[in-house]
Formats: C-alpha cells, sequence, structure tokens
C-alpha cells in the first residue's frame, strides 16, 4: 500500500489537473476569506482608496468570468491539438511530459482560478457578505487576477509555439532522461555479495496480479520483508517491464519452512511492493529516456515524415547520454544486490542503455548515409572518454553498425566513404 501510495502521489503532482483544481480552490478560499473577515479590514486605510460602486464591481466580475471561461477553453483546445501533433511527430510516449508541463499548468490554473474567484465573488456580492472595504479588496484582487492572466497568457502562447518544435520536444526529453539517468549512476553503488545457503530449487514464484508497466518497485519495502521473513528474493523484472498474470516477478526462497506456513501472505506482502500502471513511469526507469529519443529518431526516418534532420539531433541527444552513462565505471553504478545480499535485483547497465538507443535507429536509418555516419561517429567519440569496462560493447555496435549500413545503402560512393570513415 505505501508503494502505491508514493508512485500515485509523484503522479498526481505530474498530472495536468492538479495545479488548475489546486489553483480553483485557492480561489473560492480567498474569496471566501474577503467575506468572512470582511467586518476585521482596516476601514480607514481603504478609505484612503477610491470607492468602488457595487454594480461596478459586479460588471468588472461578470466581464472576466465570462473571459477567462473563454480563455481556458481555447487554452484545452489548443492544448490538445499540441498534444495530437507531439503525438504523431514526435512519440506518444512524449505525451505525459507536455501534461506536465508547469508552465501550461500554471496558465491553465490562472485562468480557471480567475474564473472560480469571479464567480464566487458575485455569489458572495449578491448574498449581501461583502461591505465596502470588501468591495474594494475584491476590486484590487480582481485586477490582480487580470494582470496575472493576461501575463500567462502572453508567456503560454510563445511556449506552446515553442513546444511544437521538435527539436524542443526531443530537448526536453533529453532533459528529463539526463536526471533519471544521473540519479540513477550516482546512487548507491557499494558491491555486495549474495547471501549464501539458500537454494531457489525449493522456493516458490511469485506471479504478477495485474496487467501493466512495472512503474516502481520500492525496494526498501521489499529489504524489509525479506529482513524479517528471513528470505532470499531475485527480482525477475525492472522499472519499465510489461507483465501480465502469466509473468514471474520474483523468487523467493527461505531456510525456514515460512514458504509452507504463511505462503500467500508472504506473496501478498511482496507482490505489494511492485506497483503497475498503463503507462511505464519515467521517474524510475533510466532505460525510458533512451528508448524515447530512439523511437523519435525512428519515427523521423519513416517514409510518411522522412525528417533525417531530427534523427541526427536525436542522436546528437542519445549521445550526449550515452557519454554520461559511459564515464562512470561498472562497479559504481547501482549494485545488483541488497546491502544484506538477500535481494538480487534486476537493474540496467551501459549495455542495455547502448542497445536500447543505438540499435533502433541503425535498423531504421542504415539506409541514409547521413545517419549511420552520425552513428558510427558517435560511438567512436564515445570510445574515446568511455571507461574500459565499455569497450567491447562499443566496438560491437559501431561494427554492427557498419554492417548495416554496408548492407542497406544502395549507392557504391556511400559504402566506400563509411568503410574509409569507419576505417
Amino acid at each position: 500500500m505505501r508503494s502505491f501510495l508514493r508512485n500515485e502521489l509523484d503522479s498526481i503532482r505530474s498530472a495536468l489537473w492538479f495545479r488548475p483544481t489546486s489553483f480553483c480552490l485557492v480561489a473560492v478560499f480567498a474569496a471566501l476569506g474577503v467575506a468572512v473577515g470582511d467586518e476585521y479590514l482596516p476601514t480607514k486605510l481603504f478609505s484612503l482608496l477610491p470607492e468602488i460602486d457595487r454594480d461596478t464591481l459586479r460588471e468588472l466580475l461578470r466581464l472576466v468570468a465570462g473571459s477567462m471561461l473563454t480563455v481556458s477553453t481555447v487554452t484545452l483546445s489548443v492544448l490538445m491539438l499540441v498534444l495530437s501533433l507531439v503525438s504523431g511527430q514526435a512519440s506518444p510516449r512524449a505525451v505525459p511530459e507536455l501534461l506536465a508541463d508547469k508552465v501550461t499548468q500554471n496558465a491553465l490554473g490562472t485562468f480557471l482560478g480567475s474564473f472560480v474567484f469571479s464567480l464566487s465573488s458575485l455569489l458572495l456580492l449578491s448574498l449581501n457578505t461583502i461591505s465596502q472595504a470588501g468591495v474594494t479588496l475584491t476590486f484590487i484582487a480582481t485586477l490582480v487576477l487580470v494582470a496575472s492572466s493576461v501575463r500567462y497568457l502572453v508567456q503560454w502562447i510563445h511556449h506552446v509555439a515553442d513546444a511544437m518544435k521538435l527539436n524542443q520536444i526531443v530537448s526536453s526529453v533529453h532533459c528529463q532522461a539526463a536526471a533519471v539517468l544521473d540519479n540513477y549512476v550516482q546512487g548507491e553503488s557499494d558491491s555486495h555479495p549474495p547471501v549464501s545457503g539458500i537454494d531457489f530449487d525449493d522456493g516458490i514464484t511469485v506471479q504478477a496480479d495485474a496487467t501493466g508497466f512495472v512503474q516502481l518497485v520500492d525496494e526498501k519495502a521489499l529489504i524489509d520483508i525479506a529482513d524479517c521473513a528471513d528470505l532470499k528474493v531475485e527480482m525477475l523484472v525492472r522499472e519499465g517491464t510489461f507483465v501480465h498474470p502469466h509473468v514471474p516477478l520474483m523468487r523467493l526462497a527461505s531456510p525456514t519452512s515460512m514458504l509452507n506456513e504463511e505462503e500467500q501472505a508472504l506473496i501478498a506482502k511482496v507482490r505489494s511492493c511492485i506497483v503497475t500502471g498503463s503507462e511505464r513511469s519515467s521517474e524510475n526507469d533510466p532505460l525510458l529516456g533512451f528508448e524515447l529519443l530512439a523511437e523519435i529518431a525512428c519515427r523521423s526516418l519513416s517514409s510518411g515524415i522522412n525528417d533525417p534532420r531530427t534523427a541526427l539531433a536525436c542522436i546528437d541527444h542519445i549521445g550526449a547520454l550515452l557519454a554520461c552513462a559511459a564515464v562512470v565505471p561498472s562497479h559504481r553504478y547501482p549494485s545488483g544486490f541488497s546491502a544484506d545480499g538477500r535481494i538480487k535485483f534486476k537493474r540496467p547497465d551501459f549495455s542495455a542503455f547502448l542497445k536500447s538507443a543505438v540499435r533502433p535507429v541503425v535498423r531504421d536509418g542504415a539506409s541514409t548515409y547521413e545517419v549511420i555516419e552520425a552513428i558510427i561517429r558517435m560511438l567512436l567519440q564515445l570510445s574515446k572518454i568511455a571507461h574500459a569496462d565499455y569497450a567491447d560493447a562499443l566496438s560491437t555496435e559501431s561494427e554492427r553498425a557498419m554492417d548495416f549500413g554496408l548492407l542497406r545503402l544502395e549507392l557504391a560512393q556511400d559504402k566506400q566513404a563509411l568503410a574509409d570513415f569507419h576505417s
């Protein structure tokens, strides 16, 4: 349950509706605060300000409410159009990044908050719960909201126009992937030996109880359960793995009879440490960023889009991510075992990053000389800065890219130029 709640909380924070809803609630409480605290407002202070007629305030609130509702509707319509274009040109997997965009959420929240504040103030004004000091304060607050809405409207127009550029989408995906990768390779990296004396042959296999992608593996909770039940656990999935009820999640073994006596209760406990959902979560999945950039590159190389320049931009960003991963030696990657050696985790390494990012682009771009040359150049540059642990993996992918290029390129001049470049 704790794993599920933590994952849901992370999802809610980045959801499109969270900030607008929060802004609307704040607007309601602000309007109610003026009505409730009306009698406590400093009348002498507000008497220095111009006196605002109730009818003037009422007309202003009606105007703002109608305008903000229209602007909010148009904003949502344009956002849906942008999401549709991004899904078609880049990747459907890039849509969650745009939905979590703070500029869009703040703009939509300001528009809806202004609408809700105006509507609430109109209702309170009709009920005669706001005195003259409150009328003046409401008038000032409405003007501030109008100014803020205009500011966010101008910013959002520029932002949404910029967000539609493929290069900007690629850059956004890269920034998110770089942050996740940095957290991954900078995490706990001490090598821990496995615990001995426990055999999985007499253990049990825990199957998934839902269909979807693994979004979170609560390692801390799993370690606590394994320690209390004297278990050894071998994880068979990681974040990003697609599972269904016929897919094993993990194997459990114990030197005691715990598995036979309390097997079902124990399975339910360890299964609750794994959260699944309909989409992959970028927060705990360092492979997703590599795969997204590769997918955008492959889509841009399709005959329907035919945009090699976007593919080249993706290759450059993939090279930047791989460089960050390549300079970290393999022993500094997160350990494959927990500190007590009871749990064996399934974690991606540099080879997994390299294959996920490079192989799809090589497959779909081998018939374009510029693309295959860019990949080989990237791999050669990586080989100069990468740790010695990754020399073989980089050499293998470079040879594979070369073989694909020689097989798919049609012009003899391109084949010769590629051979000369690789040599």
